[in-house]
């Protein structure tokens, strides 16, 4: 199974479409930072009310905000070591639900990319489909630990990176848990006016292990993506996109009933996508028809099985969506974002939404810069 991932990585690293850049953090070194040493305050403060009533999922509110205070220290002007912690605290909850220390490494490999050791840049910062990989996963689940290559170049752009969830020692009772993505998107065409890119996505979500207790099943499920991005550019500030997409889904060694075993064993679906955006404005509206899609980490909406309901599942389903993000740059390291979600299922005429109002900030402090005696 290992081979198998890393035989994928490789074939999909070399050959992001945008979700909202809002909510990116991801910092490239700077090539004239050598021995500097910075304080990095990262934190959002989050609204945001999913009113949703239906088989599929239950809505719920979470408020509250996340802290990620940190030092950075560059080795030198490749290598940046990281150190701080994440705080995540709920209103109406007295103490802290997630204190997790951060540690990371960074090192430019060539000119075009970086390996990111540790604390990688996760959640939306791997820009991944909503499908796949829902937005609350942003304040629920932020940090991730693990491996990143990332490279930039003016033909590609990709995201490769592995998240280890959950470790085991030896007699362990429970599964090893990781997640393995990659982001691609290749430039295909290029003008004043008009672009195309070919998006490549890939989750695989893996849980065993050879050295645990666990009598559960080794189990995988991948999900894929791929499709065409056109985006045209209207004048300086509006451009308006469309992109048709693809979706996979596949189950590998799940069993048939019991634990880590799923309602449906292989599924796609097809999203249809036109976007309209400017500098503090986008919005979206879609069409999503899935038949036994299936994808543990992305929005619930948008399965063909229930986040509550174990026993229910519904192999066809078909949404109209609609979504608009309104941002106010406070400053430059400082943003006011408000969103707001619609979800229409056609098959089952109920209607679901969400809104969310986000106060991003993410302020860098140069402190000094280390004289190194020879």
């Amino acid at each position: 199974m290992k081979k198998i991932f890393l035989s994928i990585s490789l074939i999909s690293f070399f050959v992001i479409t945008a979700l909202p850049q809002s909510f990116s953090s991801i910092e490239f070194l700077c090539d004239t930072c050598d021995r500097d040493i910075s304080f990095r305050f990262e934190s959002t403060s989050f609204l945001k009310n999913n009113e949703y009533f239906n088989d599929f999922s239950k809505g719920y509110t979470g408020i509250g905000f996340f802290a990620k205070p940190t030092i950075e220290y560059y080795l030198t002007k490749n290598t940046k070591a990281t150190a701080g912690i994440y705080l995540l605290k709920y209103s109406g909850i007295d103490n802290f639900t997630q204190t997790i220390p951060i540690f990371s490494i960074q090192h430019k490999l060539t000119k075009n990319l970086e390996l990111v050791f540790g604390s990688i840049y996760g959640a939306l910062n791997h820009q991944i489909e909503e499908p796949v990989f829902r937005f609350d996963r942003y304040y629920q689940n932020n940090v991730e630990y693990g491996v990143q290559l990332l490279y930039n170049s003016s033909i590609i752009e990709s995201d490769l990176w592995l998240n280890w969830e959950k470790f085991i020692f030896t007699s362990s009772p429970y599964q090893e848990e990781f997640v393995f993505g990659n982001n691609t998107q290749l430039k295909v065409y290029q003008s004043n006016k008009l672009n195309i890119y070919l998006p490549i996505q890939l989750l695989i979500s893996h849980k065993g292990g050879q050295i645990d207790s666990s009598p559960d099943p080794v189990a995988s499920i991948v999900n894929g993506m791929t499709g065409i991005n056109l985006n045209y550019k209207i004048n300086k500030t509006n451009k308006l996109g469309f992109e048709p997409l693809i979706f996979i889904y596949q189950g590998w060694g799940l069993p048939d009933s019991g634990i880590n075993s799923q309602a449906f064993k292989s599924g796609k679906a097809l999203y249809f996508k036109i976007n309209y955006k400017n500098k503090n404005f986008d919005s979206m509206l879609g069409y999503w028809s899935s038949d036994k899609f299936i994808a543990p980490r992305g929005e619930y909406l948008f399965q063909s099985v229930s986040d509550w309901n174990n026993t229910f599942s519904q192999d066809k389903r078909k949404l109209i969506t609609a979504k608009i993000e309104i941002m106010k740059s406070v400053s430059k390291s400082v943003k006011l974002i408000l969103k707001a979600d619609a979800y229409y299922d056609v098959m089952n005429l109920d209607f679901a939404h969400s809104v969310g109002l986000y106060f991003v900030i993410n302020e860098s402090f140069f402190i000094s810069n280390v004289k190194v005696k020879k």
